[in-house]
């Protein structure tokens, strides 16, 4: 039989990567990876994605794989929240923005002056942090800005490059999710919070099923893929859903940890929560794929050692991640650890170094001298960050945790995977270093019916790829519970 090549595209903050892939019979094959530069422009004070520069990366790719023989399916996921607004020509009318731009610096906290952030929650499930599409589409509002009257359709990134591939206009699910503008069920938006916010209600599509096919490439794209069959498919948009859905044999009451730029971890369940405990544990609800709902937190992980990083060039220093690893485990750990939300070291630019320890001077903390104390103190942080959430959901929740399992870029960091085991004192699965790419595939091969559910892709996945075990040092649990215990109190664990 003639296998069926199913295209990947999966762009993150820091590059966009792609690859192809197909099922053998027994086996999920993919490879012919593809990576390329995602370089946001800094143009007269606004951050800005260069979006047209990933879409021509994305046919380049189509073009390469479509060589030897024409796409039958391509999928995209990218990061959460960003969206691009579409007149009613369908012609974009400005510029994708960042999600660090600074003009949503105090949206956010306007918005919760109209509609409070626990009403909020109660409405949405969701508690949304300046980066998410919430508090970026407020700020049209708070300056009064006209751009959002002339907005005939809103699509989120993933969403608005299909449009570009197929002409098709719609929402995929887990993507919208990342909008904090959904019901906790997942299963409509929030409308309310659009009538209460004045954000227009106008701009919104229909909310499509993970998995559905969107349509058929345009013409000028069946020219590159070889065949005007190729179908753009609603794999799961947001790159951490995608991420999920590949995991092998993840599913009810297991823990995953999408690790990159940002840390995106939760537990899987056939529910969302949005009660007072998963409120105050700063926890939010996305759905996934067919019922599968996840109850997740987000936070800066290697965004913090890319800020290091960027400081060091400028000192004429230039470390790569493996060099990184040996500094941390070259020096002792000082015990120390930063709020990885914290809003000032989530601000790109100034002096990464100076940043930590303001923070640690601020927090009664010892500060740090070497570069290597820095990169321990950053994952050792991230770690008990990891460490605080879990224990909430076991202990607050009263939600099992019955398996942890890392996956995506920062899983191959394994210095960061041993600091999990050991504060968790349970085994912790690494691997699958583009899981979210796996996902994407793993879903166009569902939409095609070459799997037809969700336990069949993680068995799938667990035929296809392998994930290393890591067990805790016993010696190190008592350490680690002190540590919480202190950064608890101090209102670093939150």
């Amino acid at each position: 039989m003639k296998k069926q090549i199913c295209i990947a595209a999966d762009l993150g903050a820091s590059g966009g990567k792609m690859a192809r892939g197909y099922f053998d019979g027994e086996h999920l094959e993919i490879g012919d990876y593809f990576d390329f530069p995602n370089q946001p422009m800094s143009l007269n004070g606004n951050l800005y994605w260069n979006l047209f520069a990933l879409y021509n990366n994305i046919l380049k790719g189509l073009d390469f794989y479509s060589r030897e023989q024409g796409a039958a399916t391509i999928g995209i996921d990218t990061w959460g929240a960003s969206y691009g607004f579409l007149d009613k020509r369908g012609r974009l009318l400005e510029p994708v923005y960042h999600y660090r731009d600074l003009r949503t610096e105090q949206s956010l906290e306007k918005s919760y002056e109209v509609l409070s952030k626990r009403k909020l929650f109660e409405l949405t499930g969701c508690q949304p942090n300046r980066s998410y599409t919430l508090p970026q589409l407020y700020s049209y509002i708070e300056y009064g800005d006209k751009i959002i009257e002339l907005a005939d359709k809103m699509l989120f990134l993933p969403d608005l490059l299909g449009y570009f591939l197929c002409g098709e206009i719609s929402t995929e699910r887990s993507i919208a999710g990342t909008s904090g503008l959904m019901k906790p069920e997942q299963d409509d938006w929030a409308w309310e919070v659009f009538e209460q916010l004045g954000i227009p209600e106008r701009m919104l599509t229909d909310i499509t099923d993970t998995g559905t096919v969107k349509g058929h490439v345009l013409p000028e794209i069946a020219s590159i893929t070889r065949t005007s069959e190729t179908k753009v498919i609603a794999v799961p948009g947001h790159d951490t859903a995608s991420a999920v859905v590949g995991i092998p044999g993840f599913g009810m009451n297991q823990v995953y940890l999408s690790i990159g730029t940002n840390i995106n971890m939760g537990i899987e369940l056939s529910r969302s929560i949005a009660n007072d405990k998963a409120y105050e544990g700063g926890f939010k609800n996305a759905g996934v794929i067919e019922d599968r709902k996840i109850l997740y937190r987000d936070f800066a992980a290697f965004w913090l050692l890319n800020e290091l990083r960027r400081t060091w060039k400028a000192e004429g220093n230039e470390y790569e991640y493996e060099t990184m690893m040996d500094m941390a485990l070259s020096c002792k750990s000082k015990r120390v650890y930063v709020d990885t939300d914290d809003t000032q070291l989530n601000n790109a630019g100034g002096n990464a170094k100076e940043k930590i320890n303001t923070y640690l001077e601020r927090t009664g903390q010892q500060i740090l001298q070497t570069d290597a104390e820095f990169v321990r103190c950053i994952l050792e942080s991230i770690a008990l960050k990891v460490m605080y959430c879990i224990e909430y959901l076991k202990k607050e929740l009263e939600i099992p945790v019955e398996k942890v399992s890392g996956v995506n870029g920062g899983s191959r960091n394994y210095v960061l995977m041993q600091f999990i085991s050991d504060a968790l004192g349970m085994p912790v699965y690494g691997g699958m270093p583009y899981a979210t790419l796996a996902g994407n595939i793993l879903t166009q091969m569902y939409s095609m019916r070459e799997v037809t559910t969700i336990e069949e892709i993680r068995e799938l996945s667990a035929n296809s790829f392998e994930m290393k075990e890591y067990q805790p040092h016993a010696e190190e649990k008592e350490r680690w519970k002190e540590d919480l215990q202190k950064m608890k109190e101090k209102g670093i664990c939150k």
